[in-house]
């Protein structure tokens, strides 16, 4: 019993020092846990740091003045008048069926994630923080029809823009030529 408890002293006694922690480029790994304190005071597992040469862009809410556009029926999405150039990275249009893409990404409707580069959620700025954001058809609950007077609010994701969009109009595929038509906030002037 003796010895037993003089082996946990020693054992307890031995411990090794704390390592100091390593000064990294954009923050501080304590050796001891693995984490990475970052110059923003927020601690990640260093196996899933960011990238600490780069710094994440802020969100943006376009608050200036609304825009209304239009595509028209059977208008040829690859003209300039039938896309809403919202971004370089961003402009939105509509073929005769389907649903919106962002043909500066894609060449054709991808029901599961189109328009690329963006995501969607019902509701307005003013509650940013509540709003579930999802591609365009599931946050529409797959009925685009339905989205005439309804608020929305469009992230554009590469860079962080939030924009209020309402829908003013939106014609059924096919036949009736895929016209649809919004206002939405434009850049703080």
């Amino acid at each position: 019993m003796k010895k037993s408890l003089m082996m946990a002293v020693l054992i307890v006694g031995c411990a090794p020092e704390p390592a100091e922690p390593t000064q990294l480029d954009g923050g501080i790994e304590n050796a001891d846990t693995g984490q990475i304190q970052t110059d923003a005071g927020v601690e990640v597992d260093a196996g899933v740091a960011p990238d600490v040469g780069t710094t994440p862009t802020e969100r943006t809410i376009w608050a200036g003045p609304r825009l209304t556009f239009t595509k028209a029926n059977f208008a040829d999405p690859n003209t300039p008048e039938a896309q809403d150039r919202i971004t370089d990275a961003v402009i939105l249009t509509r073929g005769s069926r389907n649903i919106l893409y962002n043909i500066a990404e894609e060449a054709a409707v991808n029901q599961s994630v189109s328009p690329a580069g963006t995501l969607w959620a019902l509701g307005t700025t003013d509650t940013i923080d509540s709003l579930n954001f999802q591609p365009l058809k599931q946050a529409a609950n797959s009925r685009m029809q339905g989205l005439p007077n309804q608020d929305m609010v469009l992230h554009l994701i590469e860079e962080n823009i939030y924009i209020d969009l309402r829908f003013l109009s939106w014609t059924a595929g096919g036949a009736n030529g895929g016209g649809f038509s919004y206002e939405r906030t434009t850049p703080n002037p």
